[in-house]
């Protein structure tokens, strides 16, 4: 690895820690005091959604750069990383593609444009988040990278917390729907959602 690359790796690993530790501060934050606003902002163009999408994005940009940077060559671990590690990242991401399109881009960034139930989030009431932790798990399996791991722990760590912000708007904005469907639906996954899979899949056929 030549000085300048082993540079870049390290710069990104270092930005994806940082970056990933305010938001989190942030996030946290907001969980103790709801009136600062962070998450669901008020506004989709203000200052507070910029911030936190912001330095979300700078995490995830982050940490593909250092993971593409920490690829091990290709004769470590053979054949298994590429095996199981880029169909579970080819495979999640495009999942996490699709739940974006299913809740619809006004939803996805916190607007009220009806309370989503059916589809994936019948099995899980985050499964973008789930999808998207996945995927990186893939890229660090494939790229042969712990530390890329590590990093797909932490962005499970920023989704719960933004989780838990979103709860509160969601029960204020939805009432007794959201209550009923957080008792009945997992907040990432469990054995309800395997069953339900099962189910939709069966139903298919």
């Amino acid at each position: 690895m030549s000085s300048l690359v082993a540079l870049a790796h390290d710069a990104a690993l270092v930005i994806a820690v940082l970056s990933a530790s305010v938001l989190g501060g942030l996030l946290l934050y907001n969980l103790a005091r709801p009136s600062f606003g962070l998450w669901p902002a008020p506004e989709s163009s203000g200052w507070r959604h910029r911030l936190s999408f912001g330095l979300f994005r700078v995490f995830c940009g982050a940490t593909v750069v250092f993971a593409l940077l920490d690829f091990a060559p290709l004769e470590v671990g053979g054949w298994v990383r590429w095996v199981i590690g880029a169909p579970i990242m080819l495979g999640a991401f495009g999942a996490t593609l699709w739940g974006y399109r299913f809740l619809g881009i006004d939803n996805t960034y916190c607007e009220a444009d009806g309370l989503v139930t059916t589809g994936l989030y019948a099995c899980s009431r985050n499964p973008q988040y789930v999808f998207s932790v996945a995927a990186t798990v893939g890229l660090g399996l494939t790229a042969a990278s712990a530390t890329t791991i590590v990093l797909a722990g932490v962005l499970f760590a920023l989704y719960f917390l933004f989780a838990l912000n979103e709860e509160r708007w969601l029960a204020d904005g939805y009432g007794a729907a959201f209550r009923s469907y957080k008792k009945e639906t997992p907040r990432f996954i469990d054995e309800r959602s395997i069953r339900r899979a099962r189910s939709a899949l069966a139903a298919r056929r």
